[in-house]
This record gives structure tokens, C-alpha cells and sequence, in this order.
């Protein structure tokens, strides 16, 4: 895959992680955490996921400009490789 292709994926993802960003900031934070009583059933998961949720996204958005950064090394350690056999 050519590190173009590469980078058209990697905005890709980083628009879809930025729209479930905004999504999950409208729904969740906005709207159903305030819902949520401090010594609920539900409190200590609600409460987990709240930190959890950003941890992911920014770990999805930074595992996909790795692989465009380490895909790009990769096609270029393959061309010296082959302007060395000849």
C-alpha cells in the first residue's frame, strides 16, 4: 500500500474517531452522566468509562499514524533493500 493510501485511511479514522468523539460527548458526558447518582448501581462503571472512553479514541487515533509512519519506513527500507541487490 503506497503511504498516500496510508494517509487517506489515517484521515479517515482520525474523522470517524473525532465524530464518535463528538458523539460520545453529547450523549454520554452531556446528557446520561448527570443522570447518574454518586452512589448509584451504576456510578462506579459510569464513572470508569468516563476516563476510559478518551484513553481509547486517543489510542485508536495514535495506533493509525503509526502504522502510516511505520508503513512508510517499511516501503523505504524495501526500496534500499532492492537498490542494494543490483
Amino acid at each position: 500500500m503506497s503511504t498516500f493510501k496510508r494517509i487517506g485511511v489515517a484521515m479517515f479514522f482520525t474523522l470517524a474517531l473525532a465524530i464518535a468523539a463528538m458523539i460520545y460527548n453529547r450523549v454520554f458526558v452531556q446528557q446520561l452522566l448527570p443522570l447518574v447518582e454518586q452512589g448509584g448501581t451504576f456510578s462506579q462503571p459510569a464513572f470508569i468509562l468516563e476516563s476510559l472512553v478518551p484513553i481509547l479514541l486517543a489510542v485508536l487515533l495514535a495506533a493509525s499514524w503509526l502504522w502510516v509512519i511505520a508503513g512508510a519506513v517499511q516501503d523505504e527500507t524495501t526500496v534500499d533493500t532492492r537498490r542494494v541487490r543490483r
